[in-house]
């Protein structure tokens, strides 16, 4: 039996027998399972992949060949073959070892890609330049296939016949949840076609591995005679597929078939997320994609909210829930159905509800086609991942000043997602954009306030922020409510102005309390509640401005603004990340003690303000 905590490098991989290989998946999976149910992590993912990976390691040359996996969040099995397994105690946690491939931390991680869809275009970059005198070899999910960037990546590469690409497609029929669109039902064709599963138990289970690579050649010839042919040779590859991917053997051959191949091939394999462990591999919505610390018996997870707490995500999902029941509007995600919590909207209205895969920039523009075909429309995705749609939020959203509500989840400090998820980015991306309102809610009922104004009264585009985390309940939820994006004093002092926005502003409260400050609850960051900041610069106190945000194109960059305009004298500071900041992995409370944004850092920079003042 081989422990893998004293794995230095995949050398070892090579020397074993296909038996030995079968003992080793079984170790990893028994690993993977007892350590994630520890620290949390992506669990089913990377447990369909660990005879992939195997396999890739004992055919490839770890020393010359790379490997890009598509998403990072797959690579956990890589990790452990490279030496890492001993690390996994601190997976995700604040300095400890990263839940996605990270350059920094091994000379195996060769590309960065905590967002999905990166590869084959890394892929051709690093070929074309010729970055290796080995094979790079691409490891892509079917749904990130799909992604408008991975298609571009493929179009672009088809046309070079002699770069010989090498693109596995690891089929699990899921992203985060349940694969969608046509390109999903195409695979289903792929999958189940009677053509395919006969001739290749043929080529390959009786004909020897030279006869097969020729045979293969024929069988695309009868294909065109009885089915068409699939969307990837039609771009250019020679497509071999679909294989079961979590037979070892198997793919120790198919690999080895195409490992010196000289035109562009995809090797189409078929593996089964969560693989192992019964509970993950009966979840057919997603929920052991990413999971928590968790009871391995049970599959349930070890903390569980309060009467008095709700998850911040599923407040706003039961709202939409609650509202849709009066109100007539339609909802729209890119592959966010479970993480926003919304399979309940979706099966209570599939007509009103489209999951559109990991395709943020048509969801965009989906949702601005059907503002402006008079409808609502509810569009709900991560922080993170409306940088994507930066171009059609900008011209499709916000330049045709179509009420489109956008809702951002997990805006701020994200947690053990790390660098590559960080909610920070978005107030300085929509800053600039015309017509567009944003806000951020302090609270639960504030949420639904909010929602209920960009409803009601909203007659443009409204990004409404909201963290990730979770709500604390301390009366039952109007869910008539509404309030506007007007500022509120939250308490009145004489020593210091303090403007925040989010849950940042109740963590303040009990702070200004003590120390006799002005604190006002931003909740409308674009436009300005210009009444009320009016007011603050004339009571003469110096203000400080608290955002969880990069610094660049910030409120505190349009109170500057204000002020200049208007020639108030107060002295304006500014407690955002600095631009060049790269938040890294770790608890939302330790990543934001370490960066500035717990209650002890808040103190610290409002003591040092007062005391250069008075």
């Amino acid at each position: 039996m081989i422990n893998l905590l004293e794995i230095k490098d995949p050398s070892f991989i090579k020397n074993l027998s296909i038996k030995e290989l079968r003992e080793l998946a079984n170790e990893i999976r028994k690993f993977l399972i007892e350590s994630i149910s520890k620290t949390g992590g992506h669990l089913s993912s990377n447990l369909g992949v660990v005879e992939l990976t195997i396999a890739l390691y004992y055919v490839f040359d770890y020393k010359k060949d790379k490997f890009i996996f598509d998403v990072g969040h797959q690579a956990y099995v890589h990790k452990i073959l490279t030496g890492r397994a001993k690390e996994f105690q601190t997976l995700r946690q604040y300095g400890g070892l990263s839940g996605y491939i990270r350059r920094s931390e091994s000379e195996y991680d060769v590309w960065e890609s905590g967002h999905s869809s990166t590869s084959i275009s890394a892929m051709a970059g690093m070929i074309l330049a010729g970055e290796t005198d080995g094979r790079i070899i691409s490891i892509i999910g079917d749904s990130s296939i799909t992604n408008g960037l991975a298609l571009e990546g493929l179009n672009f590469l088809g046309q070079f016949q002699d770069l010989a690409p090498i693109i596995i497609l690891n089929d699990n029929k899921m992203g985060i949840s349940k694969s969608v669109g046509a390109l999903s039902k195409a695979f289903v064709k792929l999958r189940n076609s009677w053509l395919n599963r006969s001739l290749k138990t043929v080529t390959n289970k009786i004909l020897p591995a030279f006869l097969t690579r020729w045979f293969h050649q024929v069988k695309r010839g009868i294909k065109g005679f009885i089915q068409q042919d699939n969307i990837f040779e039609d771009m250019g590859f020679d497509y071999y597929g679909p294989y079961d991917g979590n037979d070892i053997s198997y793919c120790i051959k198919m690999l080895k078939k195409i490992k010196d191949t000289k035109k562009p091939v995809i090797l189409h394999l078929m593996t089964k997320k969560g693989k192992g462990y019964l509970p993950s591999e009966k979840d057919d919505i997603g929920s052991f994609h990413g999971v928590p610390p968790f009871d391995i018996q049970t599959g349930k997870p070890f903390h569980t909210y309060s009467d008095n707490e709700i998850l911040i995500s599923k407040l706003v999902a039961q709202y939409l829930t609650e509202k849709r029941k009066t109100k007539e509007f339609f909802v729209v995600t890119p592959a966010m159905k479970v993480g926003a919590r919304l399979d309940e909207f979706a099966k209570l209205y599939p007509k009103d509800f489209y999951d559109v895969g990991i395709a943020e920039e048509h969801s965009a523009v989906l949702s601005a086609g059907m503002a402006i075909s008079h409808k609502q429309v509810v569009l709900l995705m991560y922080s993170t991942f409306s940088q994507r749609a930066y171009d059609e939020i900008l011209n499709d959203i916000a330049r045709q000043n179509l009420k489109v509500i956008i809702g951002l989840d997990r805006a701020g400090i994200v947690g053990e997602d790390g660098s590559t998820h960080q909610g920070i980015y978005d107030v300085s991306m929509l800053m600039g954009m015309p017509n567009i309102q944003i806000c951020m809610p302090k609270d639960a009922q504030e949420t639904i306030g909010l929602f209920n104004y960009a409803f009601e009264y909203g007659n443009s585009p409204i990004v409404i922020r909201y963290p990730r985390g979770k709500y604390r309940l301390d009366k039952e939820l109007d869910y008539t409510y509404v309030c506007g994006l007007d500022w509120e004093q939250l308490h009145k002092g004489n020593r210091l102005n303090v403007i925040s926005y989010g849950t940042d502003v109740m963590t303040l409260l009990d702070i200004c309390v003590e120390n006799d400050l002005n604190l006002y609850n931003a909740k409308g960051i674009k436009p300005m509640d210009k009444k009320m900041l009016e007011k603050v610069f004339e009571n003469g106190l110096p203000i400080l401005v608290i955002e969880q945000v990069v610094g660049s194109g910030t409120l505190f960059d349009k109170i500057l603004e204000y002020k200049e305009s208007h020639s108030f004298t107060s002295k304006v500071y500014a407690h955002n990340f600095s631009c060049d900041t790269i938040l890294p992995h770790g608890s939302i409370q330790d990543v934001s003690n370490a960066y500035g944004f717990g209650k002890t850092q808040f103190e610290k920079k409002i003591h040092e303000i007062l005391n250069s003042i008075e």
